[in-house]
């Protein structure tokens, strides 16, 4: 190693990455600029670019398209800064700079799945123009998602849903399914209600609509349903996305290569979320060749039971080059008595970053805390955030109206960073938002339940928004740590993961 790297700090490593990485998300130009005829879906890996690709669509599809009504739909209400911005960099890109976004008057609106009182979203735009004022309701015990899918119920029992839009895309697909006993006529019913919404492309074919949605593979933490075309629309659409569409156009696209997040990053991801190295055997998996190579693995052995099965990403489909440019690991797990010790080594980590690495503390920076339930996890959120300011650390909690606020506020919701401190996130407003430096805090407590799928999940959820660096750390001792470690290194040195199929899973991810 030479002097120059033995120097190097974490800010200069993320400006040589960030050059290297800019012309990647230019790559996706080509897929942004085809408007299919119909229906499409995206599927690809935690930091493949789906995001940016279905921003491009939108921005393209108005600027070629002025007259039409577009929905770019999300779930996650934090993200809307982020997506407002994506869509106003690509209508500017693909325009040369002559048009930018304008929210209040654009054809184009990006739009929070369910909407508030101050900010329309794709349900309560429906629901307006329908003239619905559903009923008063409280679902305590339910999900976000599930909670949206009763009152869009409520709507498609009340009324006949008129098109509205030309063309609807939805990013964070997977996070609006519900559970079958929630289903609307077999239907998921947020992709019912858009696909009522939309005009048909042909009135010779009224099945003809240009709905566009993407997920995440492996990636919901509300539901374990695979959004399939089945899934999602019931029986007699249930082969909407499968072959081309005239001009060769695919009406599935798979987007393998993760831009995001370092390989070894997300292979450990993929590890300890699964569990491919527990003694009782994998929670959730990919039990054939070809659901695996969907995301980007090869794979060598035979899913039978006791047998082994090898697990390798080749190099193209991990472009991030941070882990070359670093020269040292990307990934720790850390374990500490007690939860004082554990804080303490974080303020430790925290300030060096800010006075030597020179890293900023909104965006580059980004602390996630788990819990087996949102009280635990709010919890500690709480305690993190006590303790940072103790050390003098600038601290924000997302949605919190200022700096070293520890309460949440309601009308603050879709604030997730601040420009003077360091956001402390559950892991549910985590998600879709990304930083170079995470810290992910009680690992123990997703160890105490370690064969929890979707507390597993959360962990997978939580390392996969690094885009150079991730921290583990928990308290105590438990045996999960052990398997943690062994999927750490293995993803560190660059092998393959070898491991034994055991029984079925819990949750099989098989393509349907």
């Amino acid at each position: 190693m030479t002097n120059s790297q033995q120097n190097l700090t974490r800010s200069s490593a993320i400006t040589e990455m960030h050059s290297q990485l800019g012309t990647l998300s230019k790559n996706l130009e080509p897929m942004a600029k085809i408007i299919p005829p119909g229906p499409q879906r995206i599927r690809g890996i935690a930091g493949s670019g789906k995001t940016v690709l279905l921003c491009q669509k939108a921005a393209y599809m108005h600027l070629q398209n002025p007259d039409w009504d577009i929905a770019l739909v999300f779930f996650t209400r934090s993200l809307y800064d982020l997506m407002e911005k994506q869509v106003n960099k690509w209508l500017k890109y693909f325009s040369d700079g002559k048009v930018q976004y304008d929210k209040r008057n654009s054809k184009l609106k990006v739009f929070h799945a369910w909407g508030t009182d101050e900010k329309n979203g794709l349900y309560r735009k429906i629901r307006k123009a329908h003239n619905f004022k559903p009923e008063p309701h409280n679902y305590p015990n339910y999900s976000p998602p599930e909670q949206l899918a009763k009152v869009v119920i409520q709507l498609l029992e009340a009324r006949e849903i008129q098109p509205m839009f030309d063309a609807i895309l939805i990013d964070e697909g997977q996070d609006l399914v519900v559970r079958d006993e929630l289903k609307f006529k077999g239907k998921q019913p947020i992709y019912w209600l858009a696909w009522q919404a939309l005009r048909p492309v042909n009135s010779e074919k009224p099945q003809q609509k240009r709905l566009i949605w993407a997920y995440d593979e492996a990636q919901s933490l509300h539901s374990l349903k695979i959004p399939t075309a089945k899934e999602l629309f019931g029986e007699e659409l249930s082969d909407l996305v499968k072959g081309i569409d005239k001009g060769a156009i695919s009406k599935s696209i798979i987007m393998k290569q993760c831009f995001r997040t370092p390989h070894s990053i997300l292979t450990a991801a993929h590890g300890i979320g699964m569990g491919l190295f527990r003694s009782d055997g994998m929670l959730s998996r990919y039990t054939n060749k070809k659901d695996w190579e969907k995301i980007g693995y090869q794979v060598e052995g035979s899913f039978n039971n006791g047998q082994k099965i090898t697990l390798s990403r080749p190099p193209e489909n991990y472009p991030n080059p941070l882990p070359e440019i670093w020269k040292k690991p990307v990934l720790e797990f850390n374990i500490y008595k007690n939860r004082e010790a554990e804080l303490t080594a974080l303020s430790d980590k925290i300030k060096y970053n800010l006075e030597f690495d020179k890293l900023n503390p909104s965006r580059n920076i980004l602390v996630i805390v788990l819990g087996s339930s949102r009280e635990e996890a709010m919890a500690l959120q709480k305690e993190v955030g006590e303790f940072l300011i103790q050390q003098n650390i600038n601290i924000y909690i997302s949605s919190a109206s200022n700096i070293n606020d520890l309460e949440r506020n309601d009308r603050n919701r879709n604030q997730f960073w601040h420009e003077a401190g360091i956001t402390i996130s559950l892991i549910h407003r985590a998600k879709g938002n990304e930083a170079d430096m995470v810290y992910v805090i009680g690992v123990d407590k997703i160890a105490e339940n370690e064969s929890n799928i979707n507390l597993r999940n959360a962990l997978f959820v939580a390392l996969t928004r690094a885009r150079g660096w991730a921290v583990l750390s928990g308290i105590d001792d438990y045996p999960m740590y052990q398997e943690i470690r062994q999927v750490i290194d293995i993803a560190e040195s660059g092998k393959p993961f070898t491991f034994t199929y055991k029984r079925s899973p819990q949750w099989n991810l098989n393509d349907r």
